[in-house]
C-alpha cells in the first residue's frame, strides 16, 4: 500500500511540475497552464499549429489554428465574432471543467462549452489532423466520440480531412463553412457552402440566402451535375439516416495533404500540397465555369462547354429574348401542353436535374408509375429516376419552371430527366416509345470525336465506334453515313423498332442523336461479339 501511495506522490509532482511552465512547441496544454501571444502549440507531425495572430494589416488579434510550412493558410478561427482589441495580456488555458477561455485580465473575451461529459484530467491537445481537441487525460479512446469537444464541430471556412459538413434535419444539427467578411477579418462573411436537404441532398453556395452554384441532387453514386471521378481530391464519404445524406467527409491521409475553402470572393477551392510540403495547388474551382452559376440560362435552358458556354433551349422550347447574349428570361414553350393523353416526353441525359424548386418525391414506384402520375397532372412538367442504384426504383416529379439545368460530361447515361411536351413537338406517334436524346458533343467527347482509333467496325449503314461515356460505362456508336440512302423517318422508325426490341434481352440501346446532319445510336457495348452482329449485320471488321 505505501508503495501505490509513493507512486500517486510521484504522478502528482510531476503534473504539479508541468503545470508551473507551458513548453512553447508542444502538442498538449494542461489545466492551470496559459498560451500567451507568440507560443503556439504545435502538432505532434509538425504539421499544424494553434496560436494568436492578426490577419492582413488588421490590428486585432485572433487565436486561430495554421499550415506551420505555410503560416499566411489559416484552418480555423475560434473568436470569429470577438476580436482582441488589445493583446496585452491575452491568454488561452483550460479550466478544470474542460472549457476553453481566452481572457485578458479581468474580462472573459470567448469560451468554449465541453459536451457536458465530466472528465477527471481535461487537456487540450493539437492532432495531426488539425483539430483541436479536449480529451481526458485518463481516458483510453481517442475516436472523435470520446472528444470532450473539438474545433471540427465548428468549421470557420475550411474543411480538412476528417471534418464533417452536416446537415441533419431530424436533429436540426448544421456544419458548414462560412467564408470571412475579407482578408483582414475573419467574422463570418457572406457565403456560405454547405449540405443542402430539400427533397435530395444537394451541395450549395449561398450568398445570404441567393444561391449561387449547387452541385445537383445526389443520385445514390454522386451528385447530378458533378463530374463523376475527379481523382483522390474529391472524394468523400457519405453518411446516411433513414435514407437521407447528412453527412459528408474525407478520411484523413498524412500522405496527402489537402483542404477545401469558401474564399472572399464567393469560390469553393480545392488545394492539395506539393511534396515538398511548402506550397499549395490548385486542384478545382467551383463553380467551375459559367454553366455552374446558377440559373445561368434562365427557365427551359440548358447549359453546355463545347469549347466555350453555350446556352439553348430544351427541345420544344424557344428563347424568350432576342439578344444572344441575354438568357435571364430562358425559354418559352412552343407550342402549350394538351394536358391529358396528347402529352408525351422525351429523355435529355447526362445533365444536371432540375433545382427541385416545387417537386414530388417517392422513393419506391417504378419509372412507368412516375410518368402515369406526371402525366394526371397538368403541372407536372418533367419526371425522373431519383436514383441510379437499386434497381432505378423512385419518381422525382417536377412542377413549374425547369431551371439550372447543366450538361455534365462523363455522366451515366442512365442519369435521365423527362421532360413534357406536348406529341406534336415529339416527332413522333404518342404510342412510339419515349428514347432518351443525347447531344452531339456528348456523343463526340465520348469517342474522342470520333477518332479512327475509336472505330471497331463498318457495315452498309456507316461506321460504328467504340466510347466511354464515363469510367465505368462503355458504349458502341453507330454513325449513319452521309451517303447512306436511309432518311430520316426510316432512322426514327429503326429506332423505334429497336427500342421495342430492346425489351426482348437482344440488346440495351441507350439512345440516339439526331442532330444537325448526323443519325446516331448508342448501344450498351459488349464484349460476347452478339453486339457486333446485331449492330454491323454482316459488317466487315477494322484490322
Amino acid at each position: 500500500m505505501a508503495y501505490w501511495h509513493f507512486i500517486t506522490f510521484l504522478y502528482t509532482i510531476f503534473h504539479a511540475v508541468a503545470f508551473l511552465k507551458f513548453s512553447n512547441g508542444a502538442d498538449t496544454l494542461f489545466p492551470n497552464q496559459t498560451i500567451v501571444n507568440g507560443q503556439t502549440l504545435i502538432s505532434h507531425s509538425q504539421m499544424f499549429e494553434v496560436g494568436f495572430f492578426s490577419p492582413g494589416a488588421s490590428a486585432n488579434s485572433f487565436l486561430g489554428i495554421w499550415y506551420r510550412n505555410t503560416p499566411d493558410v489559416i484552418c480555423w478561427v475560434a473568436n470569429r465574432n470577438d476580436p482582441i482589441r488589445d493583446p496585452e495580456g491575452v491568454s488561452l488555458a483550460i479550466d478544470r471543467n474542460g472549457t476553453l477561455v481566452i481572457s485578458s485580465p479581468g474580462r472573459v473575451i470567448w469560451s468554449a462549452n465541453s459536451s457536458g461529459r465530466v472528465a477527471s484530467n481535461p487537456i487540450l491537445q493539437l492532432l495531426d489532423t488539425g483539430n483541436l481537441v479536449v480529451v481526458d487525460e485518463a481516458g483510453e479512446s481517442s475516436s472523435q466520440e470520446s472528444y470532450i469537444w473539438q474545433s471540427f464541430d465548428y468549421p470557420s471556412d475550411t474543411r480538412l480531412p476528417g471534418m464533417n459538413m452536416v446537415d441533419d434535419p431530424d436533429t436540426g444539427q448544421e456544419k458548414y463553412l462560412t467564408a470571412w467578411r475579407n482578408a483582414d477579418d475573419p467574422s463570418p462573411g457572406n457565403f456560405t457552402y454547405r449540405i443542402e436537404n430539400h427533397g435530395l441532398a444537394e451541395l450549395v453556395i449561398f450568398q445570404g440566402t441567393t444561391k449561387k452554384y449547387r452541385s445537383g441532387q445526389w443520385d445514390g453514386l454522386g451528385f447530378t451535375g458533378v463530374s463523376p471521378n475527379p481523382g483522390p481530391a474529391f472524394k468523400s464519404n457519405s453518411k446516411f439516416k433513414n435514407d437521407v445524406l447528412v453527412s459528408l467527409f474525407e478520411t484523413y491521409n498524412y500522405s496527402f495533404v489537402a483542404r477545401l475553402t469558401m474564399e472572399t470572393s464567393g469560390i469553393v477551392q480545392r488545394y492539395s500540397m506539393n511534396e515538398k510540403k511548402d506550397k499549395w495547388n490548385l486542384v478545382f474551382s467551383l463553380p467551375r465555369d459559367p454553366c455552374d452559376n446558377y440559373g445561368q440560362c434562365g427557365p427551359y435552358g440548358i447549359c453546355s462547354t463545347d469549347k466555350k458556354p453555350i446556352c439553348e433551349c430544351l427541345k420544344g422550347f424557344s428563347a424568350k429574348a432576342q439578344q444572344d447574349w441575354d438568357w435571364s428570361s430562358g425559354c418559352a414553350r412552343i407550342r402549350p401542353l394538351n394536358c391529358g393523353d396528347g402529352d408525351g416526353f422525351i429523355g435529355v441525359p447526362g445533365v444536371k436535374f432540375p433545382d427541385m424548386l416545387k417537386f414530388w418525391l417517392n422513393t419506391s414506384m417504378t419509372i412507368g408509375e412516375c410518368q402515369a402520375k406526371c402525366l394526371k397532372n397538368c403541372n407536372c412538367t418533367a419526371y425522373a429516376n431519383p436514383y441510379i442504384t437499386d434497381g432505378h426504383s423512385g419518381c422525382l416529379i417536377w412542377y413549374g419552371d425547369l431551371i439550372d439545368v447543366r450538361e455534365v460530361y462523363g455522366a451515366d447515361s442512365k442519369q435521365i430527366v423527362y421532360i413534357r411536351l406536348p406529341v406534336s413537338e415529339l416527332g413522333r406517334k404518342n404510342e412510339d416509345l419515349e428514347l432518351p436524346l443525347f447531344k452531339l458533343s456528348m456523343i463526340a467527347a465520348a469517342t474522342n470525336n470520333f477518332s479512327s482509333g475509336n472505330m471497331i467496325g463498318e457495315g452498309g449503314f456507316g461506321p460504328v465506334y467504340k466510347g466511354n461515356l464515363s469510367a465505368q460505362e462503355e458504349i458502341a456508336v453507330k454513325r449513319l453515313s452521309k451517303t447512306s440512302t436511309q432518311g430520316l423517318e426510316e432512322f426514327k422508325n429503326e429506332v423505334i423498332l429497336i427500342a421495342k426490341l430492346q425489351h426482348r434481352n437482344l440488346v440495351r440501346l441507350l439512345g440516339c442523336c439526331i442532330e444537325r446532319e448526323e443519325r446516331l445510336l448508342m448501344y450498351e457495348y459488349m464484349q460476347n461479339g452478339s453486339l457486333d452482329y446485331f449492330v454491323f449485320g454482316m459488317a466487315k471488321e477494322v484490322p
